[in-house]
């Protein structure tokens, strides 16, 4: 089994990558969360969707453009909030407050709207999910004695909506890989979110400096890391099916913050949850949370795991 789910560990951790490099980039000027978004993730569907294109030599799609285009709404939704809130809370507690919450929701929305049946071991799962959620939240102190009430920031505010989207995206999804290949999907719906993204860039007047020509180096050198963890994510699904492949990618929420403790060791520093160990705690809860979710269960594409 090692030798067919490696690849998808090592998505997890372009996805961290991913995570971290928003981080960094829109602490340059004249970088926002927004320009970072409208640049790479146009680009990383465009490529995902030539490769397509090459292996299935045509695209159908975009006849089911009206799923596409509502699936590309949350995406582009999805992925606004969830880079702008690293922006505001650093990469590590975004996902871990994203990670599970968004996991809880697709089983929710899944219940709701595809008439998946809920079974108790679930229902387990979604409990310690929510506790890992809470210790995160909890995790921007010190000082123990302050967890209640929880205080939830405008950054862990939006953390908390970009899971809601990419799980709302993830339902559509659903219906457009049963007619669809899964590459192809995830380009087009890469594609149109980022192109909502660069209109919402141009149209937006908040951007008061431009870009030097390095930063636009950077910018598109970016959009390499959604397109491999796209990718790579894709080729787990293949290997070794939905279900494993979600719950192993899911890894990314504690090797982020492995990822930002061996940088800060490095001299490298990034925005941290203030307590280390809470956070450690909320992410071991939401991982296991999140593996009790998935056991014997088919779930179809994750958050930040097509984008993402």
């Amino acid at each position: 089994m090692i030798t067919k789910s490696w690849i998808v560990f090592v998505q997890a951790i372009v996805l961290s990558f991913e995570s971290i490099v928003v981080e960094f980039l829109t602490e340059i000027n004249g970088i926002s969360s927004l320009l970072v978004a409208g640049i790479s993730i146009p680009l990383a569907g465009t490529i995902l969707l030539f490769i397509s294109t090459v292996l299935s030599k045509k695209i159908t799609v975009f006849k089911s453009w009206k799923l596409l285009l509502l699936a590309s709404v949350f995406l582009a939704a999805a992925v606004f909030l969830w880079y702008d809130s690293i922006s505001r809370v650093g990469a590590s507690k975004e996902g871990l407050l994203a990670g599970p919450l968004e996991t809880i929701i697709v089983l929710i929305l899944a219940w709701l709207l595809l008439k998946e049946k809920l079974r108790k071991i679930q229902l387990v799962g979604v409990i310690i999910a929510l506790l890992g959620f809470f210790a995160t939240v909890s995790s921007r102190s010190f000082d123990l004695s302050t967890i209640l009430p929880l205080v939830i920031t405008f950054g862990d505010l939006e953390a908390i909506l970009s899971a809601v989207a990419f799980a709302g995206g993830v339902i559509v999804m659903t219906k457009l890989v049963k007619r669809h290949t899964t590459i192809e999907v995830t380009g087009a719906s890469l594609l149109i979110s980022g192109l909502i993204l660069a209109i919402l860039l141009i149209l937006s007047t908040s951007h008061t400096s431009i870009p030097t020509v390095l930063d636009w180096i950077f910018l598109i050198s970016f959009s390499l890391l959604p397109l491999a963890g796209a990718l790579l994510y894709v080729i787990g699904l293949d290997r070794i099916g939905a279900s494993l492949t979600s719950t192993i990618a899911s890894s990314n929420i504690l090797f982020t913050l492995f990822l930002q403790l061996l940088f800060k060791g490095l001299g490298v520093n990034g925005n941290l949850p203030e307590n280390i160990l809470l956070a450690l705690i909320g992410g071991a809860l939401g991982l296991f949370g999140i593996y009790l979710l998935h056991i014997e269960k088919d779930y179809p594409l994750r958050k930040r795991n097509i984008g993402n």
